[in-house]
């Protein structure tokens, strides 16, 4: 009877940790990506935070300063990102990434921010994706995050 009620209580978590993940996009048809609702207020800027599972392995940079190779790239499954728009300026701003080993988002392994001295000192695409940017309408992945942080 216990481990029932062990599995029993472990598939309501598991559902309830996902209560607030709605379907936001497929990325491109790359993967399904879902944005957590309800969207953070934080006065002049929404926070909005994405998920996706990718279909395959990605690759993403862990910086390490004393090592002979400084970047190294490890392959991840999934990851959540959190950006910053402030929909009165219409810009748009990636504020950290976190990069999962498994594709359900439970084993986080390395989180890039902003504020990093590895992000800001690199002039790297990925460095990049972190720089305060306008939205582009156009591009349907920021029309619908504006669509969706600035209702």
């Amino acid at each position: 009877m216990n481990k029932y009620l062990l599995a029993f209580l472990s598939v309501l978590l598991q559902t309830s940790a996902w209560g607030g993940w709605t379907y936001f996009t497929n990325n491109n048809s790359a993967s399904n990506e879902y944005y957590f609702f309800p969207v953070e207020d934080k006065g002049k800027v929404k926070v909005l935070r994405t998920f996706s599972q990718m279909p395959i392995d990605g690759k993403v940079p862990f910086h390490m300063p004393k090592a002979a190779v400084k970047v190294v790239l490890y392959a991840y499954s999934s990851e959540q990102s959190t950006y910053e728009i402030n929909c009165q300026e219409q810009s748009i701003q990636l504020v950290e990434r976190v990069f999962y080993r498994d594709g359900g988002g439970k084993v986080p392994f390395i989180t890039h921010k902003g504020k990093d001295t590895f992000i800001q000192d690199s002039n790297s695409e990925f460095a990049r994706q972190f720089i305060k940017t306008p939205l582009h309408f156009e591009d349907i992945k920021h029309s619908r995050m504006a669509e969706v942080a600035c209702r």
